[in-house]
């Protein structure tokens, strides 16, 4: 088992962090946007500029401000210069369809190929719009238009294979796979691909045998793991039974613990997920320090704090230079700061930053340390910073909207906060993660707040985490007996993440107004 692949599992951590860019690539980064500014600012019309400032805000994720540059170079492009019209048309569409704003991007695309009809790239991408509209007739045509300038093209297959996959002809859908799979029977995204096209066809149990084929085809494979990641969200039982397949035709394989482990610590089942990982370490299976950090994660959401910390020291007596230490000494400071011992949290939290000064998870970490130590001010400070580096995540200005009001009493920066996170609406409200209705909440718009809740508490919550988060908002809206509700539905479908339930305080996003209430308590000691 390659070491790679594991500290690539890891990275998809249950906490949802990810390996933080290096600080020299993120100085590279902050070197080449100063040139564009100074080059825009000598010429505010150079619109070449304004591209490939857009394409490298593309590139990083940051898809508004990518579209914004775009809208600047389009404005001076000449109409003469096509090449860079179709391009400029062409990255729009790619933003767009990034954002799942189909329909922006449909147009964007139709206007790249009046340009250039003969862009297969283009007319793949509209193609696959075409597909996320609905509209299956003009994507079955231009899927086979695709196939007709490229006759081996793995992706018009796999088009027209979930095009019929959703006109309900899983003969034909099979058909259009295995012609895929026969092109490249090697190439292990083949696999991930044709999991998806299963999964649509509801075949979940055929979609997780791929998925296990593409790892099992290239153990380095950056799509497979996501993908079972993702599908465990939809069907956890059968990511799980397949995994445990695997594990019955291979018993001395790692790997498969360390996935099924993994997966199941991604939805809140940490025993199962402790069980699989001290098993690759008592049978001598495989010896990582990332292992260690994945228990200590899985112990200090059971508020097993000690058997946390004995974790995360061996994690950090056997790392070497390939590992994300600054990440390793980010959960240490986090258990000694649930153990109350915040002067070796803010030791633990600058010894990480050492390694890493850019951490984002670590910054904020050390920002709660020192909310912690009534160094509020500071803490904001640093808020601040991680806000202007990563302008798009909401939790960051709650988090500071929340050290603002509480601990330097300055309710109307926190009020402003709230209206960013409002306004930047993220494309995808109803997702929990926008936190669009605790900002609402906290803005005095409670019904609106109450609207978003209720929308997300309808879809189907697998492994109770929007349920969790349905008590958080309650319990904070002052309507008790609806909090409860929640807890004992997030409860009952599996979140056991016990130091959210007991112990966590930050941000607002929390139960904490729950805890005194007997019934909580009882709800707790039922499921615990």
């Amino acid at each position: 088992m390659k070491k790679l692949l594991i500290t690539a599992i890891l990275s998809l951590g249950f906490s949802g962090s990810i390996i933080a860019q290096a600080p020299n690539q993120a100085s590279f980064n902050r070197a080449i946007m100063q040139a564009y500014e100074d080059m825009l600012r000598e010429n505010y019309k150079d619109y070449e500029t304004y591209f490939h400032r857009a394409n490298t805000y593309y590139n990083q994720g940051d898809y508004l401000r990518a579209l914004n540059d775009l809208d600047s170079a389009l404005k001076y492009a000449p109409e003469v210069d096509s090449e860079m019209r179709f391009a400029i048309f062409a990255l729009r569409t790619e933003c767009y369809y990034e954002l799942k704003r189909y329909s922006q991007a449909l147009a964007e695309a139709n206007k790249a190929l009046e340009l250039e009809s003969t862009s297969t790239q283009m007319l793949k991408l509209r193609a696959n719009i075409e597909y996320e509209l609905g509209e299956y007739d003009a994507a079955k045509t231009d899927y086979n238009k695709l196939l007709r300038m490229q006759p081996r093209s793995l992706d018009a297959y796999f088009g027209l294979a979930l095009v019929a996959a959703k006109e309900n002809n899983h003969g034909l859908s099979a058909e259009y796979m295995q012609k895929a799979i026969d092109l490249a029977p090697g190439n292990s995204n083949v696999y991930v691909r044709s999991a998806g096209v299963k999964e649509e066809l509801g075949d979940y149990n055929g979609a997780v045998d791929d998925l296990l084929m593409a790892i099992a085809t290239d153990a380095n494979n950056t799509n497979a793991l996501p993908a079972l990641v993702k599908l465990a969200n939809s069907n956890y039982s059968a990511v799980m039974a397949g995994l445990s397949g695997a594990i019955r035709q291979a018993p001395r394989q790692p790997l498969f613990y360390y996935l099924r482990g993994s997966i199941a610590a991604a939805h809140f089942h940490y025993a199962a997920a402790i069980d699989d990982f001290k098993y690759i370490l008592t049978e001598g299976l495989y010896d990582y320090s990332g292992i260690y950090c994945a228990l200590a994660e899985c112990y200090y959401a059971i508020c097993d704090y000690e058997s946390a910390l004995n974790n995360i020291e061996s994690a950090l007596a056997s790392y070497d230079e390939q590992d994300d230490v600054c990440r390793y000494f980010t959960v240490r400071a986090q258990i000694q700061r649930a153990m109350g011992e915040t002067d070796k949290a803010l030791t633990s939290i600058n010894r990480g930053l050492d390694f890493d000064s850019e951490n984002k998870e670590a910054l904020i970490e050390k920002a709660l340390i020192l909310t912690d130590k009534k160094e509020a001010k500071e803490a904001s400070a640093i808020l601040g910073e991680v806000i202007m580096t990563d302008p798009y995540e909401p939790m960051h200005y709650l988090t500071r909207a929340w050290v603002l009001n509480d601990y330097l009493n300055q309710p109307k920066a926190a009020q402003g906060l709230y209206e960013r996170v409002i306004d930047l609406e993220l494309d995808h409200p109803e997702r929990v993660t926008s936190m669009l209705g605790f900002a609402q909440l906290f803005d005095g718009k409670t019904a609106n707040g109450v609207a978003w809740i209720d929308a997300i508490l309808a879809e189907p919550d697998y492994d109770g985490k929007n349920h969790y988060y349905g008590a958080c908002f309650y319990a904070w809206a002052g309507r008790t007996d609806k909090a409860l509700q929640c807890v004992e539905q997030s409860l009952k479908s599996g979140y056991s993440n016990f130091h959210n339930w007991l112990n966590n305080n930050d941000s607002r996003i929390n139960v904490s107004p729950l805890r005194d209430d007997e019934r909580f308590k009882t709800l707790i000691e039922r499921y615990k």
